[in-house]
């Protein structure tokens, strides 16, 4: 069974949305400030809105671009220990 790019953006969409609804910013001891944590955070936010715009218009492919952008942000915040989902 094949996969259609569409369909798999739109469970990254959903999967994404989620957490960055459950995420909570650590607050703590690091060498990064919080305005810097908030403007990545502000940066996943838009690219899970532009995959969410480009899944609308029917441009699958571009949307899985933006939806990896959005969770490898995400992910470098986690590692970094700075959100927890």
């Amino acid at each position: 069974m094949r996969e259609r790019a569409g369909e798999r953006a739109a469970r990254y969409v959903k999967a994404t949305s989620q957490s960055l609804e459950s995420l909570k910013i650590k607050k703590g001891r690091s060498s990064i400030r919080l305005s810097q944590t908030n403007h990545v955070l502000e940066l996943a936010r838009d690219y899970a809105r532009d995959a969410e715009h480009y899944l609308g218009n029917q441009k699958p492919v571009t949307a899985l671009a933006c939806i990896a952008y959005a969770e490898g942000l995400l992910d470098a915040l986690k590692f970094l220990g700075l959100a927890e989902f």
